[in-house]
């Protein structure tokens, strides 16, 4: 009789809290396709990103679709992301205004430099305190005065001086071999590893030693969802968008300078 009323609450309350987390990766500026991601930014608890959100040079981005991307993400209300590669690109100076101006925290647990970039953000959403961590490795550009560290070192220190937490949460850009062997190395597992930087399209989690990696692609191609609550990942899904737009390809003048070039080199 008592093993059926427990099975009754259970299933009538469920679990204590669940936590519904989308996230994108390696945006890369793609603005004609970011409009058919915001349907299913909607809702949710928590919006991540993977770093890489704000610049690529294969489809000619500048300092406006810098600007332009990180204000999308301001307005579809992200939570934080981890800064990747491609955002030091950008260099000192124009990184940090558009740190300066996100509304949202952008984490580099593993990146001592002068731009207000954060070690750890605790965030909280339906009574659960959410710690997330991010770190970035592979293609850097470490400028003047700047220091990338080990991420397994980094973590344990911010993990070491953060506050209390409920849920550890992850964002790491770098390659998953590399990925998976922080996992393997941290004594103190996160429950949800969200990478980027491989643009790899991960339908399923990818476990590894009990933690879920994930990964939504590249370029807009896709949204994940993740559900938490305190016995870990209850569901995942990876929803691809149908068709997204062309990005703009190299503009004509371009090719114009390599037929001269390559005319030249003939003559």
């Amino acid at each position: 009789m008592v093993w059926l009323l427990l099975l009754a609450l259970v299933s009538v309350f469920g679990e204590a809290w669940e936590i519904t987390v989308a996230f994108t990766t390696d945006l890369h500026a793609s603005l004609p396709r970011l409009p058919a991601l915001e349907e299913l930014l909607q809702g949710v608890d928590l919006i991540l990103d993977g770093g890489d959100a704000w610049e690529d040079p294969r489809h000619f981005t500048d300092e406006s679709s810098a600007w332009e991307t990180m204000r999308w993400m301001a307005k579809n209300g992200y939570s934080a992301m981890v800064l990747g590669n491609h955002e030091t690109y950008l260099g000192p100076r124009l990184l940090g205004r558009i740190l300066g101006e996100a509304s949202f925290p952008v984490l580099a647990t593993n990146l001592r430099a002068d731009i207000p970039t954060k070690r750890w953000a605790l965030l909280e959403r339906k009574g659960v305190r959410i710690l997330l961590l991010g770190v970035l490795w592979d293609l850097v550009m470490v400028w003047p005065g700047w220091e990338i560290r080990d991420p397994l070192e980094a973590i344990l220190e911010a993990l070491k001086d953060a506050p209390e937490y409920d849920l550890f949460l992850l964002l790491g850009h770098l390659d998953t071999e590399r990925a998976k062997k922080l996992v393997e190395a941290l004594p103190v597992k996160p429950a949800l590893f969200i990478l980027g930087h491989d643009h790899q399209m991960y339908e399923e989690p990818l476990w590894v030693q009990g933690v879920p990696i994930v990964q939504a692609g590249s370029f807009g191609k896709a949204v994940g969802l993740a559900v938490l609550s305190e016995s870990g990942l209850k569901s995942y899904r990876l929803v691809k968008i149908p068709k997204p737009a062309e990005l703009p390809g190299p503009p004509l003048w371009l090719f114009a300078l390599l037929l001269l070039f390559l005319w030249g080199i003939r003559v």
